[in-house]
């Protein structure tokens, strides 16, 4: 059977003072999308929580990064640029932290939670001792974010310890609880949801340290990225949580107003039931918000997820009343991302509340990872963009793959593309596939084009990574930021 194989060219972006299919290169050129505005920060004030050599050594590589990092030594120029740096007129705005900014913990405590022999009663104090720091000095200081700095002698045990003593480990398969187990990172996010400022976990080898992650073994691996690279991610992601909005997708002055909504699903940390996570990308700008959707059911048919009836027209309905509130207006257009299949009851309540608020279009669109692969007849994987059309209603997207901008394939494995399925859409297939590849350039924590999933998707399971820790009546921020 013969597939239709088209090409959709990369995306363009836009910045403060011009349009780029690049991120690093867009910034260099153009700065900041909000560069020169009353909104755009002037300066982000970090909060620094770690050991003494944490801090030191994290200080040091910012100061570093103020003057710039030299390009990695390749023939790749355009997918390894130089870092310009930032402050004093370069592309981003300058990042400060000073001593009055910082809280240095105490390195006898991180020796006692390292060895409680329970890994999750000691994720749990250790997450706890780094919060309790971090609100202490935000009562004495004023920061944008605030960055917790783990040593190594804490994530040894974090990244390696069981569950609770003497829990069996099998070199075939982990025991469930050990699949499941608590992660640092995430427990860190929710217990902060109160704070003033949003928080970020960097591990060392961010900021030059030799271990990037430790196996079960207690062996390490180390970062590959070059540093340039490393650089560009931290810093535009920090521009982001810091109220920045580095850049958006253009829009076309005769286009509908569009809020693009992505839907996903975690368990609670119990096990005892699935709930909703809506992460919503209010507009072209990225301004993403979030919002909590009630318990969904596994079909006993085929094991997918679903939401019936009432929870999705409810959670429709919350993100519209969202988007009005920020704009003033609703949006002319939505279209929902979801990683199972629309059924009749997602459907319908969907429908009711796109009625209800007349709003004039409605696509539902659900995306996963395919089984199906293609295979180009040269060395690199199939190019970014390819799409094969598989029946009326199904086609695959490469949003990952080889690059000519680049003159190379940016990731290190085969590359797999993501299967779309177009559930009810009022739009053209081609046009709905290339909202999703641009979107896909819309992740605040990657500068170059390596995000499998669109923006809709990927927040959407970052916030259900985080709310799973928090009860259903906690209060949780609206903003993305804070989950990122």
């Amino acid at each position: 059977m013969n597939r239709k194989v088209t090409f959709i060219n990369e995306p363009e972006l836009e910045f403060g003072s011009g349009k780029h299919i690049d991120i690093r290169f867009g910034l260099s050129t153009h700065g900041p999308l909000d560069a020169g505005t009353e909104m755009a920060p002037s300066k982000v004030r970090l909060g620094l929580v770690g050991d003494q050599q944490t801090i030191d050594l994290f200080t040091r590589w910012l100061n570093k990064c103020r003057a710039g990092v030299a390009a990695k030594k390749t023939s790749l120029v355009t997918l390894f640029p130089a870092f310009l740096g930032f402050g004093d007129g370069k592309p981003l705005c300058d990042f400060v932290a000073n001593d009055q900014t910082t809280r240095s913990i105490n390195s006898r405590e991180i020796r006692r939670l390292a060895t409680i022999a329970d890994r999750e009663r000691m994720v749990s104090e250790s997450v706890d001792y780094f919060l309790s720091e971090a609100n202490d000095l935000l009562q004495s200081v004023s920061a944008d974010v605030v960055i917790c700095l783990p040593p190594p002698d804490l994530l040894k045990p974090i990244d390696t310890g069981s569950v609770a003593p003497g829990t069996p480990r099998s070199r075939r398969r982990r025991s469930k609880d050990e699949a499941h187990k608590t992660v640092w990172h995430d427990l860190l996010k929710a217990r902060a949801m109160t704070m003033k400022a949003p928080v970020q976990m960097v591990r060392p080898a961010t900021y030059g340290g030799k271990v990037h992650r430790y196996r079960q073994d207690g062996s390490s691996t180390k970062d590959i990225e070059d540093e340039a690279s490393r650089a560009w991610n931290f810093y535009t992601a920090l521009y982001y949580k810091a109220g920045g909005v580095p850049w958006r997708l253009p829009r076309i002055a005769t286009d509908l107003d569009t809020c693009f909504v992505g839907v996903s699903y975690f368990y609670t940390a119990d096990r005892d039931s699935i709930q909703t996570s809506v992460a919503q990308v209010f507009n072209e700008r990225g301004e993403g918000v979030v919002v909590r959707g009630g318990q969904v059911l596994v079909e006993k048919e085929d094991r997918t997820v679903h939401m019936d009836v009432d929870v999705s027209a409810e959670l429709l309905r919350s993100a519209l009343k969202l988007y009005k509130k920020e704009h003033g207006n609703l949006p002319a257009r939505v279209v929902c991302h979801k990683t199972s299949y629309f059924d009749e009851g997602e459907t319908e309540g969907f429908n009711n509340v796109v009625d209800q608020f007349n709003i004039d279009q409605l696509d539902l669109v659900s995306i996963r990872k395919s089984s199906v692969r293609f295979f180009r007849g040269k060395p690199n994987p199939p190019l970014r963009g390819t799409a094969i059309e598989l029946d009326d209603c199904t086609s695959i997207l490469y949003t990952q793959g080889s690059v000519d901008f680049y003159r190379a394939y940016p990731g290190m494995y085969v590359p797999r593309p993501i299967e779309i399925q177009f559930d009810q859409i009022e739009r053209p297939p081609e046009r709905i596939l290339m909202e999703i590849l641009a979107l896909s350039k819309m992740n605040w924590n990657s500068t170059r084009f390596v995000n499998s999933d669109p923006i809709t998707i990927a927040a959407a399971r970052n916030v259900g990574n985080v709310l799973r820790y928090l009860d259903a009546d906690s209060v949780i921020p609206v903003r993305y930021s804070y989950y990122m």
